[in-house]
Formats: structure tokens, C-alpha cells, sequence
């Protein structure tokens, strides 16, 4: 060690979320040393929970931490439902506090040095990075290869780099307690949530009620009509922000990485962000260990730029009209079209384009 730098290290990672955890598992796996920042370990993230099931064998994770497995989505619009069956690409729900926590905790114990402390600042030079952590005892000097910025939606480090922070989208939501449910369930049009969606999820043995908020629009006083019809309105409502994903983000500069939410790596449309959070890390541990920085975009891009694009269409497509999300209703009722939008959902099919998108709605619309 160098007495200027309380440490020396190839990658810095800020933000032991998914993103960043599994960043630090997979460099393990190519002996690349690391250093996990975490401001908070007993932090819980405001979220969901879901994640596709093949999640847990695809990153060796234990399967405990699945709280609910979920073969059924019930669906809803202002004048129709709908029964999605997922059973050949089912959902789990994982407690955010405890999956984060062991995600830290075992790429702890395969290698990285996990240390808990809130970034403060970064230096960029041609050959290395050198960042201020603040612990509890005192201000560490950290010297880095590369730095990763996997630190959310209020991204710092993106702040720091590019004085902008990841576009992103308010809900609102609340807790249920001791109420447990054994499906998913997602509200869309005018009456739910303009533009957007509202869910009922299960959340551990208690039910998480959210809503995603369209700007400029009434959404929260329409989900306050949701509360209440679902006899929730004495739950004290509480606020988070999640990613908007921007074709445009930037992945890569001065030796700074961007993952996860602070990348906004979230799928549009279901806003699925756990997962893809997983499998960008992967992909950026990989330009690593090449010392290739610009892989990490474009093996992304190849990856995933054509699903999210197809998402982005299909969002505005069928959730920006009370019209459009009834017909949306009425295609899930139809057991062939479950099973294909489930390839699509599993990455098992080519994403379409939004004029296959109107192509296929039209053919199907007039046939029915």
C-alpha cells in the first residue's frame, strides 16, 4: 500500500445494490481486485421486489431468499381484466434489504473487500481515479484502475461526472401490513394511473401498493382513490424514484463507469430493473477484465438495445390511451398471445420494432 492511499485497487465500485454486488462477484470470477462502497448496510431500497425467477440459478443465489414464487399476473384497466399466466417464465419476490444484504455478503466472501462509507468525491486522471470515502472512523484516499458508479437514481458519481443525474420517474407507495396476497396485480389507464401503472404486489407476509406518477398529471390523487378503495388509506404514504431509461445515457467517461439505476438500466414499460441491473454487470466486468472500457457500451447496446427500444414503443403505444389499454386486456385474454409476449419478456424471441408493433395490433384487431 502507498502512504499517500488508504488503499489501491483495479475497480472502486460505489453502490452495493444488485448492480454493484454482482459487478464485484463477477470481477471475482476473472481475480480482478475490487472495493464495494455501501453508505448504509442496513439500508432498505423502496421497491417491488420482482425478479424472474431463472435469476437464482443464473448468479448462483440462494434460493431462500425467494419470499413468493408468482405463476399468476392479474391485470386491469378502467374497463376490462385480464389473467396473464406466467407459469413458464415465473416471477419471484425477494425482500430488498435481505437480497441486497447477501449479494453484499457473498462477494464479501469471494474477494472483494466491502467496506461501509458514502462517496464524496472523485479525481480523474489519464491512468487512475482517486476517490474520497467517508467512513464512520475517518476519510479514505482510494486509488483506482477505474471507479463504477452503480450508486441509484441520485447517482453522486454521475453527478460528479456529468452534473446531470439518470431521468427518472416519482411513485409513490405504501405497505400493507399483515396482509399477505399470493399474486401480482397491475392497474393501468386514466382511473389507475395515467400513462404508467399502478401495482399490488406481495411483500414478504404484508402487500405493497404502488403507483408510478406521470408528470403534470392527477396520479396522486388518483392513487389515493386506489388506497381507498383497497382500504389502505390510513398507510402512511411514502416516495421513490425510478430510472427513465434514456437511449442516450451516457455509459463511459474519464475512467467512469455507470451501472444500474444510476445508468438507468430499467426496462420500460414493466420498469423491471433487478434483473438487468444483474446482467449489465456482467457485461461491464467482462470489458474489464479486457481493459476495454467501450466494450461495455457496445456489448450492452447488442444485448439489450433493441428490447428496450420495443418496451419504450410499446408503452406509449398501449399505455397512453384508456383505448389502447383495454385492447391490451383483451390480447392477454388470448392463450396464444400470453405465450408470446412471454418469449418477449424472457428474451427467448427478437424484440419487434414499434411498426411491428401497429403491424401485429392491426392484424389482430381486424381478425377479431
Amino acid at each position: 500500500m502507498n502512504d499517500k492511499f488508504d488503499f489501491i485497487t483495479n475497480t472502486l465500485i460505489i453502490g452495493g445494490g444488485p448492480a454493484g454486488s454482482t459487478l464485484a462477484r463477477e470481477l471475482n470470477k476473472h481475480d480482478i481486485d475490487n472495493i464495494l462502497i455501501e453508505k448504509n448496510f442496513n439500508y432498505d431500497k423502496p421497491c417491488g421486489g420482482g425478479i424472474k425467477s431463472s435469476v437464482f440459478k443464473e448468479f448462483n443465489l440462494p434460493k431462500t431468499l425467494e419470499t413468493k414464487k408468482i405463476t399468476n399476473v392479474n391485470l386491469f384497466s378502467n374497463l376490462n381484466s385480464a389473467v396473464f399466466n406466467i407459469k413458464k417464465a415465473p416471477l419471484s419476490i425477494v425482500l430488498r434489504k435481505e437480497f441486497d444484504h447477501s449479494l453484499r455478503l457473498l462477494a464479501k466472501k469471494e474477494g472483494t473487500n466491502l467496506i461501509e462509507g458514502k462517496y464524496k468525491s472523485i479525481e480523474c486522471f489519464k491512468d487512475y481515479i482517486i476517490a474520497k470515502i467517508k467512513t464512520n472512523e475517518k476519510i479514505l484516499i482510494i486509488k483506482a484502475d477505474y471507479l463504477v458508479g452503480a450508486d441509484g437514481v441520485k447517482s453522486s458519481v454521475k453527478k460528479d461526472i456529468l452534473n446531470v443525474y439518470p431521468k427518472s420517474f416519482l411513485t409513490n407507495y405504501v405497505i400493507v401490513k399483515n396482509k399477505s396476497i399470493d399474486s401480482c396485480e397491475f392497474y393501468f389507464g386514466s382511473k389507475y394511473a395515467p400513462k404508467r401503472y399502478a401495482w399490488i404486489f406481495p411483500h414478504g407476509e404484508d402487500t405493497s401498493i404502488g403507483s408510478i406518477f406521470e408528470p403534470n398529471s392527477n396520479a396522486s390523487k388518483i392513487f389515493d382513490d386506489l388506497l381507498k378503495e383497497k382500504d389502505a388509506k390510513s398507510y402512511k404514504k411514502k416516495g421513490f424514484y425510478i430510472p427513465n431509461w434514456d437511449k442516450k445515457s451516457v455509459f463511459y467517461k474519464n475512467r467512469v463507469f455507470f451501472l444500474g439505476d444510476a445508468a438507468g438500466q430499467t426496462l420500460p414499460f414493466t420498469y423491471e430493473g433487478i434483473y438487468y441491473s444483474m446482467r449489465s454487470a456482467r457485461i461491464l466486468a467482462n470489458a474489464i477484465s479486457k481493459n476495454e472500457p467501450l466494450f461495455y457500451e457496445k456489448k450492452w447496446k447488442e444485448t439489450f438495445e433493441k428490447s428496450f427500444l420495443s418496451y419504450h414503443w410499446a408503452e406509449r403505444f398501449f399505455l397512453y390511451s384508456d383505448f389502447m389499454s383495454n385492447k391490451m386486456l383483451d390480447f392477454f385474454k388470448n392463450k396464444k398471445l400470453q405465450e408470446k409476449a412471454l418469449l418477449y419478456w424472457d428474451n427467448k424471441a427478437k424484440p419487434i420494432s414499434a411498426k411491428d408493433i401497429v403491424i401485429k395490433f392491426f392484424k389482430y384487431f381486424f381478425k377479431s
